[in-house]
């Protein structure tokens, strides 16, 4: 009777006086179902690797804070504590940082549909040990409700308790295990694969042109001369050592075209696209992030706007609840009411520095860096009285909508006094009355309106100063009262 083998590890065993080492003997052979019949493609598959890569480094490179709700409306970092410890140093595996354990835990999931780190408390606090996916079932109730996490560690399986892991899982049509993409766009990946064992062949065999090799009708040819052509032939073939050259022909010898399929006939270059571009739809990704689909200047930066919202926001907020709703009740259980965890997107849309500073001066309306800071930024050694914010006098607070307007309040007035004074000279000339008061306090004012100042803080400026301009222009006085109005 031949033995029937359960796992890998005692087919193992069965061969070991064979000398012959089973490497990874981890997964139960009956585990070894249609699940994993897409194999290895995070190696094997380009399109696939280029669209998780994508993913899971823009999501493990985004750093994990935790808060505490101090009122509606208000926050405060957490940098303390066994949970802000945890999310610094998730794993404590020699040489696994932050980034490396959140990337293969997020590739987990969008590989396979399910991603799961057991939960581990020490001494001095807890840590998180990612379970290769390939390593884990799931045993469900009749609601779909996992209830059973199945581990298989060295050919031997342990069920465990789901409450002392952080799993993610997806949507599964039957069971609790999810439904990996890979299944769905397998046949678009054999199409793949066969496109690129066709075109290894072709580069193999070193005639890349359809050809045959046509004789005339009744010419004589010997054996040894067929022999001696045949192998100088075969000389520019791969391997040859004339590959690439230019064989000579026999007399009367010609060569015909054979109408069979090229590799340009096979549209290669515009399949392996094609390939990217279904991948990247599959994981919901925009093809031209990844590079699978060209576009202009324009409409790459509308994509990169698009990139932690509609692309990557479902995968933050997928990662985020499953984190609150695992770590912040089984860590801190008497503040779980009030701690969240939330990815700091906004330190990935920072744009440039002068993009940024730019932004932070229209949204303050004065300077917002005193000069040491700036300093420090360069490498620079802070100096004495560098500690004050400096604003120029042609920024005036509640008088400008934003430093960077191109025009300062004098080059404002300036101009208009000059439009004036030109105006009263024109009018004067033509016997025409010199003054309007009411034209120059409205004019006034709606310049004083659009450089910032408000409509009331405006029109009294504005009546001020063409008190004074009347004064100037016509060569009147003024009174002590006119002074005080002024003021």
């Amino acid at each position: 009777m031949k033995p029937v083998f359960e796992t890998l590890t005692e087919l193992g065993e069965h061969l070991a006086g064979t000398g012959i080492e089973l490497v990874d003997p981890g997964v139960p052979l009956s585990n070894w179902d249609d699940a994993w019949t897409y194999g290895p493609a995070w190696r094997n598959q380009p399109s696939i690797r280029k669209v998780v890569g994508f993913v899971a480094r823009h999501l493990a490179s985004t750093p994990l804070h935790l808060y505490e709700r101090a009122a509606d409306d208000d926050r405060l970092r957490v940098r303390e504590g066994p949970l802000a410890d945890l999310l610094t140093r998730p794993s404590r595996a020699p040489g696994q940082t932050a980034y490396r354990f959140w990337e293969s835990y997020l590739i987990d999931g969008l590989l396979h549909d399910k991603s799961v780190a057991q939960v581990i408390e020490h001494v001095d606090g807890f840590e998180l040990v990612r379970i290769p996916a390939r390593m884990v079932r799931f045993k469900g109730d009749a609601l779909g409700r996992i209830t059973e996490v199945l581990i298989t560690v060295k050919g031997k399986t342990r069920s465990h308790d789901p409450a002392g892991f952080l799993i993610d899982v997806g949507y599964s049509e039957r069971g609790v295990n999810g439904t990996s993409p890979l299944r769905t766009l397998q046949d678009i990946l054999d199409e793949q694969v066969e496109a690129v064992r066709y075109r290894r062949s072709v580069w193999k065999n070193g005639a890349r042109v359809p050809m045959v090799l046509e004789r005339p009708l009744g010419a004589r040819w010997e054996e040894t001369a067929r022999s001696r052509f045949v192998s100088s032939w075969q000389e520019f073939t791969r391997g040859g050592g004339q590959e690439g050259g230019t064989p000579i022909l026999e007399d009367g010898m010609t060569v015909k075209p054979v109408n069979a399929f090229r590799p340009r006939d096979t549209l290669d270059l515009e399949g392996r696209q094609l390939t990217d571009v279904e991948v990247a739809s599959a994981f919901y990704v925009a093809p031209e992030l990844v590079g699978a689909r060209p576009g202009t200047f324009a409409n790459i930066l509308a994509f990169k706007q698009m990139l932690y919202g509609p692309n990557l926001g479902p995968y933050f907020d997928a990662w985020q609840q499953g984190l609150n709703a695992t770590l912040v009740p089984k860590i801190e259980p008497s503040r779980a009411a009030s701690l969240y965890i939330e990815a700091n997107i906004e330190s990935k849309l920072r744009g440039s520095f002068e993009e940024q500073a730019d932004m932070l001066s229209t949204a303050v309306g004065a300077p917002w860096m005193v000069r040491n800071e700036a300093r420090a930024k360069l490498n620079m050694p802070a100096i004495d009285g560098g500690d004050e914010l400096v604003t120029p006098l042609n920024v005036l607070v509640g008088g400008q909508a934003s430093p960077q307007d191109g025009k300062s309040l004098g080059e404002v007035l300036a101009k208009f006094k000059a439009r004036q004074a030109q105006v009263v000279a024109s009018q004067r000339a033509a016997g025409a009355e010199p003054w309007d008061r009411g034209r120059w306090d409205r004019e006034l004012t709606d310049d004083l309106v659009k450089f910032g100042f408000s409509s009331a803080a405006a029109a009294i400026t504005a009546s001020g100063l063409n008190d004074q301009a009347e004064r100037e222009l016509l060569g009147g006085g003024h009174s002590d009262a006119d002074e005080d109005d002024r003021t």
